[in-house]
């Protein structure tokens, strides 16, 4: 009896010591956690890289200084660039704008043919006007004296004529004066007729229409006043097309220009403040487009990398609450949970630029961001062990979730 009651002791001894020990397995990472800061302050690694083939520059910034309001890490300069852009949109300029001239002196001339046709065609029509004047004055005192002369004769003709009747005068006689009286008749209908020309040629002429005698035209001057003031329109609208032509020629220079400075000299730039992490290309090496040059951290964004177990890290979730304490400080801060990431798939040095010192395979991890000080980010303390704590989850949590209770 006191056998079987001995064995049955031993078999709850094992079972216990079995017991403690898969608590102990189970619960030693959380355990070492807590007494052992193995985590790690932390950040993200930006990379930057060249857009253009060149050199870099023989004064980069080097890993731990800060980047200035310029932006600025370092500079890739290809002297070989291509100019061949700019040089032919500076031949476009000037082409456009020697063009521009030739027009301006063109106008300037088409400006002095203009006046001096038309002070011609002015003096021209002022002379035919007289000349239609005078012709028409000429016919009116013509025509006046004709018809004086013409009631004379008619008045003999008719005298004539009586003493032929009569017997005193010959029949001959009358009928030459009567033949005279019908010439000035018809001398009289033909200076009328030419006055009547002469006045609607006059009142044609006060609208600019010059007709000759035969009816043709005679305002050769006003037609080629007309030819000048042509020209010179079309020489003004090539004038304002060849100043269009001159400003896009200048904004094409100036985006040739732009151009070429790009991808002869650029910048490998950060946002201010930044901290380079690392120089990955020497100063004076030669660069490809897209060759990493530089790498820089911010260090406002503060991150504490945690190794937790897989099991711990089931319970948690994004947002949950974390109370960090960095090494050397007793004060806790408060940070919350960011990402998780489990054993298998952990995020590395590639992107982060430390990791925790507790990281060992099979552990999966945490990334808790906290809200930095002023001094810590002038510090920028990253790689800082530190010690982490997520009071949502406990030790009774972990072995309730791990045995499924």
């Amino acid at each position: 009896m006191a056998i079987r009651v001995g064995s049955r002791r031993s078999v709850v001894l094992l079972a216990l010591a079995g017991l403690l020990i898969y608590v102990a397995w189970i619960g030693g990472p959380y355990l070492r956690s807590i007494i052992v800061r193995d985590a790690a302050v932390t950040t993200w690694i930006n990379h930057t890289a060249s857009p253009i083939r060149g050199y870099v520059d023989e004064h980069p910034l080097y890993p731990g200084e800060r980047v200035g309001a310029d932006g600025r890490i370092a500079t890739v300069e290809d002297a070989l660039a291509d100019q061949t852009p700019v040089v032919r949109a500076e031949a476009d300029l000037e082409r456009a704008q020697d063009r521009l001239q030739a027009l301006e002196q063109r106008e300037s001339i088409l400006n002095h043919t203009v006046e001096s046709r038309s002070a011609l065609a002015a003096a021209y029509a002022a002379a035919f006007k007289q000349d239609l004047d005078s012709r028409i004055a000429a016919a009116s005192s013509k025509l006046t004296f004709i018809k004086q002369r013409l009631a004379l004769e008619r008045i003999q003709a008719g005298r004539l004529t009586k003493l032929a009747a009569g017997g005193h005068s010959s029949q001959a006689a009358a009928d030459a004066e009567a033949e005279q009286v019908a010439d000035l008749q018809r001398t009289q209908i033909e200076i009328q007729t030419e006055l009547d020309r002469t006045t609607q040629r006059r009142r044609d002429a006060e609208q600019g229409t010059l007709l000759l005698d035969d009816g043709t035209d005679a305002a050769i001057a006003a037609r080629d006043l007309d030819e000048a003031r042509i020209l010179l329109s079309q020489t003004e609208s090539d004038i304002i097309v060849a100043k269009v032509d001159i400003a896009s020629a200048r904004n094409l220079l100036a985006a040739a220009k732009g151009i070429y400075e790009t991808t002869r000299r650029i910048e490998v730039q950060a946002p201010p403040g930044a901290l380079v992490w690392s120089l990955i290309t020497a100063p004076g090496a030669a660069v490809q487009p897209g060759a990493p040059v530089a790498s820089w951290i911010d260090c406002s964004d503060m991150l504490i990398d945690v190794p937790v177990s897989d099991v711990e890290l089931a319970l948690l979730t994004k947002g949950a609450l974390a109370d960090v304490v960095l090494e050397g400080e007793r004060r806790i801060r408060r940070g919350t949970v960011l990402l998780t990431r489990g054993a298998a798939s952990t995020i590395g040095q590639d992107d982060l630029a430390a990791i925790a010192k507790g990281r060992y395979p099979g552990v999966g991890q945490v990334l808790v961001r906290i809200q930095p000080t002023p001094a810590d980010v002038a510090a920028c303390p990253i790689g800082q062990a530190a010690n982490v704590d997520f009071p949502e989850v406990g030790l009774i949590d972990i072995l309730r979730a791990r045995l499924r209770l």
